[in-house]
């Protein structure tokens, strides 16, 4: 399609007030199909360019030929069961009152046809502003509606997640724009940690599961959130606090296997070795700040209890659980 004939469908859609996408619907199109044949990109097919002539009241040789266009002067009927299967002539001429007309321009003003990108640019814009916020909108809330659903299994009827459920990832955009505004910018970004750790625990507490519970996110949090408080107001502890409290990511297999070890009745399941690791790195670190000789004998010797407590430790369970068995099998 050459320009002129893209500038002359953007030049008869705009007469009549309409967007992309109110004519794309109109002819049964894609928007991107009508952008395209405004920008000289595409060609309309022979039944598209029928739907056009009579949805603008113009012949196909108004609507092709590179003279400038005559529109009709009562405007054209804008119901689609009008003009997708009645001839060219009838229209405009068979329009009633109640028929809805776009709103016609002053004589002496006539369309504005693109001279360059720039209008088109503003074109897709002002069409992202219009339809694309809506789309936004309407996505967003079936978001929160499949969350809500996932989290707590209730039902629409029952108003799926609170108000507050909803708010909470904003209050937290809210309060770190507080923190950064008093100089805590770090360790204020860690409240965006809070979020995943919120939804998880309403749902942890609702389904009374704790796997559900985020706590490697936990563990985090309270490693970075108090290491940036420690740098603002203690900054000569703050090597000492990264150095020590990275401990604290050693305690997740030590929470879900705990939580197994207790719901199945069975220590064996504990991870009862990473104990033993928290025990001798976090002993030995307070122990060498106190004292560096005494550190350095614990580091040397403690490893030695704390390494064979580890079988005494499978071989103990194993025993007793052994021995429950059999006198439960004797009755």
């Amino acid at each position: 399609m050459n320009i002129e004939i893209a500038n002359r469908l953007y030049e008869l859609r705009k007469k009549y007030n309409m967007s992309q996408e109110e004519l794309a619907e109109k002819i049964g199109v894609s928007r991107q199909a009508v952008s395209k044949w405004e920008r000289a990109e595409a060609s309309p097919d022979t039944d598209n360019l029928v739907l056009l002539a009579r949805l603008y009241g113009v012949s196909l040789d108004e609507l092709l030929r590179s003279e400038s266009v005559h529109f009709p002067e009562e405007g054209v009927s804008l119901k689609k069961e009008n003009y997708i299967s009645a001839p060219v002539e009838i229209f405009p001429e068979n329009a009633d009152a109640e028929e809805i007309y776009p709103q016609r321009q002053a004589a002496d003003v006539s369309p504005k046809i693109p001279a360059s990108g720039y209008e088109k640019f503003m074109e897709k814009l002002e069409y992202g502003l219009e339809n694309g916020m809506e789309k936004f909108g309407r996505k967003m809330e079936r978001g929160m509606d499949k969350l809500s659903g996932k989290l707590d299994g209730r039902s629409e009827r029952q108003g799926g997640l609170s108000l507050f459920d909803k708010t909470f990832p904003l209050l937290i955009v809210l309060l770190f724009a507080v923190m950064a505004a008093i100089g805590l910018a770090h360790p204020g970004w860690t409240v965006f940690l809070l979020i995943p750790l919120y939804y998880t625990f309403i749902a942890a507490v609702r389904k009374k599961n704790p796997m559900i519970f985020c706590y490697p996110v936990l563990c985090a949090f309270f490693y970075f959130f108090c290491g940036g408080i420690t740098d603002n107001f203690k900054p000569r502890w703050s090597e000492e606090w990264y150095g020590f409290m990275w401990l604290v990511f050693l305690t997740i297999p030590l929470y879900y296997t705990g939580y197994f070890a207790v719901k199945k009745r069975n220590p064996l399941i504990f991870c009862y070795p990473v104990l033993c690791l928290i025990i001798y790195l976090g002993m030995g670190m307070i122990i060498i700040h106190l004292s560096v000789r005494h550190g350095e004998m614990w580091f040397a010797l403690a490893w030695i209890p704390i390494v064979l407590s580890i079988p005494f430790y499978y071989i103990f369970i194993t025993h007793f659980r052994r021995k429950r068995r059999n006198s439960q099998a004797k009755f």
